[in-house]
């Protein structure tokens, strides 16, 4: 399926659309660049699997060893797996005493770590203090509802997290030295926490992660993720893609570089080649962007219902299908009224066919 040009010209109208959105964005701060000049080839998209309920809002995704997807809800303090061949998804765990979840990353084989806490999807507030790492151990746990039966996941606290404020996107450093990362949006950080000792602490700090100056959603650095030395961040009303050299124990020893700008990213993923594939929330779509800055409209786009709300992104265990998870609109309806329940979409890159 090929997008057509004239869904890109709909970015040329972000400020616009963004001023209907007075909750959550001051358009004055932002500045977007121009649309989008081309667009990746040959894709096909469809739904896997969508939630019945408007609401529904998927944050986090993460593939399993054997390519199926556990997903994270933010309106709900749940984990669920889908199977990505059915499209059949269940729920494999509910969280207590708290109302969302957040990241998930994979700490060691079928064994993720997960971001909880409080938050509202109403009026966006996290509520201090309220914040753990938890640890959800899949270990010789079937991925498919009928072998499962009754079983879940058993599940442990990594850490409390008092001093963050609303931790988000989550990635593993490295197995080996037991390290995540987790990005704090409303304070513009990236935390370090050992999922062994529980020990945390912040790791990069830049003006580049910090909230847009004068917005009433103060949404900074929002996702990671590690390829080779580097850490790759979004910073969403800052509209700004970045990446930074690190060392062994996650502490910048380069600059902290800003690869491209002027959209709306939420969560990321980059390839072994350093292309990264973004979703952009508010902006209804997916765009690709080069090592070297050059953005690309994959799917969706500023007026489309393909893909309202996307929030997270993960490759395929093959590498040719991207799933993506939205949020189904409800930060910014389309064109101010459609939203629909949360859902995972396929994105098949190249006309390869899935996964």
């Amino acid at each position: 399926m090929r997008f057509p040009i004239t869904w890109l010209s709909g970015l040329a109208a972000l400020p616009v659309v963004l001023a209907s959105w007075p909750m959550f964005y001051n358009t004055a701060e932002l500045e977007v660049t121009p649309p989008f000049t081309n667009q990746e080839p040959d894709v096909h998209v469809e739904t896997l699997f969508q939630f019945p309920n408007n609401g529904s809002w998927i944050d986090n995704l993460v593939v399993r060893s054997d390519g199926n997807l556990l997903l994270t809800r933010l309106d709900t303090p749940e984990v669920w797996l889908v199977n990505t061949t059915s499209g059949n998804a269940t729920l494999v765990y509910s969280f207590p005493n708290v109302t969302s979840c957040f990241g998930i990353s994979e700490i060691e084989n079928d064994v993720f770590a997960v971001i909880v806490g409080n938050f509202s999807t109403k009026t966006f507030q996290p509520a201090a203090g309220s914040f753990s790492l938890q640890k959800l151990d899949f270990t010789n746990i079937p991925s498919s509802a009928e072998e499962r039966q009754s079983e879940n996941p058993s599940a442990s606290e990594i850490a409390a997290l008092p001093e963050t404020v609303a931790p988000n996107g989550m990635a593993t450093f490295s197995r080996a030295s037991n390290l995540v990362l987790i990005a704090d949006s409303p304070k513009g950080v990236i935390w370090k926490v050992n999922t062994k000792t529980g020990d945390y602490t912040v790791a990069l700090n830049d003006t580049t992660m910090l909230p847009a100056k004068g917005q009433s959603l103060p949404l900074g650095v929002n996702s990671l993720t590690v390829l080779d030395d580097y850490v790759h961040y979004t910073s969403t009303t800052q509209m700004k893609y970045c990446r930074v050299k690190v060392d062994l124990d996650a502490n910048p020893i380069g600059d902290f570089e800003v690869v491209a700008s002027g959209f709306l990213p939420d969560n990321i993923e980059v390839t072994e080649d350093g292309t990264a594939y973004i979703p952009t929330g508010p902006q209804n779509s997916v765009v690709r962007i080069t090592p070297l800055g050059q953005i690309a409209l994959v799917a969706g786009g500023q007026i489309s219902t393909e893909m309202p709300g996307p929030s997270s992104i993960r490759l395929s265990k093959g590498r040719q299908s991207l799933y993506v998870g939205t949020s189904g609109g409800q930060i910014a309806p389309v064109l101010g009224t459609f939203v629909e329940p949360a859902k995972v979409l396929i994105i098949t890159l190249g006309g390869k066919g899935w996964r």
